[in-house]
């Protein structure tokens, strides 16, 4: 699209909306992750596991994948809805492995400070469905 084409009004806001979704969900948003992401991480943790659990029992360390999984997800997902509100309709088809990459070191690092104990979310807490074997 040629700079001094403009665009219709309707575009730029679901533009600014899709960026301001992603940007809610992307790590860019750290202070945001108790109400969003971790939710959204533990709903789909929960969905898969029940899922799961029809066929075989759901231990706390598979849940806890689930978790990461659906965590990483959350963030790949703002990182992705704000690279595509930037690049969409400009003609550039850009990769958006940078972002994979800082949403895999955001959840490495969250993974690590729950390893090292920094991070203890289970402290004096029963998080786990009833359904997971401790």
């Amino acid at each position: 699209m040629n700079p001094e084409q403009k665009l219709p009004s309707f575009i730029w806001f679901k533009r600014g909306a899709l960026a301001f979704i992603g940007f809610i969900l992307s790590p860019l948003s750290w202070w945001n992750d108790i109400f969003i992401n971790i939710p959204l991480a533990y709903g789909f943790a929960w969905v898969i596991g029940k899922v799961i659990d029809i066929f075989f029992d759901v231990h706390r360390f598979l849940f806890t994948g689930l978790f990461i999984i659906g965590y990483f997800l959350t963030n790949l997902l703002g990182f992705l809805m704000i690279h595509y509100s930037i690049t969409a309709d400009n003609g550039k088809k850009e990769s958006p492995l940078k972002q994979i990459l800082i949403s895999l070191f955001y959840t490495i690092v969250i993974v690590l400070l729950t390893y090292f104990d920094v991070l203890n979310l289970n402290l004096n807490l029963n998080i786990l469905p009833h359904w997971v074997i401790k």
